[in-house]
């Protein structure tokens, strides 16, 4: 399977009262698809997997899948705290339409994850899933849980395992991925804000939050790159850093959300515990969006 490319981790819509929003999700994806978008990630961290049952996760995959059709990519986070759990989640991704399970490391024994724990994790997980793993480094989210350079690499060598997301920004341990993993592992950037330095030292593309707020201009970046226009690349990744920093790290999900309400006014809020945005936020977020020329990103194409 070739993974590469920009890949959106959609939002999970909800109404006013917490219930799933299925048609927004639809509009959304309908949308992402006009701007250029060919593949979507399901269940993300910004798709607040966290917060969903099992029977919500499948809907929300299923949605997806029909909206996308049966050609597109659909990648479904399937990422839990017990290998168990885990394997379980990777089958009812394949059951709902996913094609690739995503897999965050558990953080929450955090002194037992040694990387032998997190080997022994990942090969029982890949060799049970009916669907290749790509692997999610994410340490902000498994409290301080970071898949080393190492480990990923001798991880590739499973044949079910077929690449990883990279969301803590080093791009020296992308680099020594991309260079010592088996050929057609596949390494992508997860975060917009460090898109252009990922590519550069071979990531195959993004899982970028960015992308469901400026799909065009993501997709218009590895362009640049692939064409040698490396002044024009470095001219809007510097334009897309602050507000990335801002619907990721900054302000979360709610920022993202709040994000395409500016842009394609739709997006709600995130499910509780997490808060909406607050005003003196969104006056602040909106202005990011002014700057960097995004507020009519998700407008519907001409012709």
């Amino acid at each position: 399977m070739n993974i590469a490319g920009i890949y959106p981790p959609v939002p999970t819509f909800f109404d006013a009262d917490e219930e799933l929003d299925l048609p927004a999700l639809r509009e959304h994806i309908t949308r992402l698809r006009a701007h250029g978008i060919a593949n979507i990630v399901a269940l993300g961290s910004n798709g607040e997997a966290v917060h969903l049952d099992a029977d919500e996760r499948r809907r929300v995959i299923a949605t997806i899948r029909e909206a996308v059709g049966a050609e597109a990519q659909v990648l479904a986070g399937a990422g839990a705290l017990s290998t168990r759990e885990t394997i379980a989640l990777c089958r009812l991704a394949a059951e709902s339409g996913a094609d690739v399970a995503l897999v965050i490391p558990p953080g929450h024994f955090r002194a037992q994850m040694t990387n032998a724990a997190l080997r022994a994790h990942y090969l029982a997980v890949a060799d049970a899933s009916p669907l290749p793993v790509l692997l999610y480094n994410m340490p902000a989210n498994t409290a301080g849980v970071d898949l080393d350079a190492e480990t990923v690499i001798a991880l590739s060598a499973h044949p079910n395992i077929i690449g990883m997301k990279d969301s803590g920004g080093n791009i020296a341990k992308l680099a020594e991925v991309a260079a010592g993993a088996r050929e057609g592992f596949a390494v992508l950037a997860g975060s917009a804000g460090f898109l252009l330095p990922a590519v550069v030292v071979g990531a195959a593309g993004a899982i970028a939050a960015l992308a469901n707020i400026a799909p065009r201009e993501c997709l218009e970046l590895v362009a640049l790159w692939q064409a040698g226009k490396l002044d024009e690349a470095r001219a809007l990744q510097a334009r897309l850093v602050p507000v990335n920093t801002a619907v990721t790290s900054g302000y979360g999900v709610a920022g993202l959300k709040a994000a395409l309400q500016f842009v394609a006014h739709y997006g709600g809020e995130p499910r509780r515990p997490l808060a909406p945005l607050g005003e003196d936020a969104r006056v602040r977020l909106r202005s990011l969006l002014a700057q960097a020329d995004l507020l009519h990103s998700m407008r519907p194409q001409r012709g």
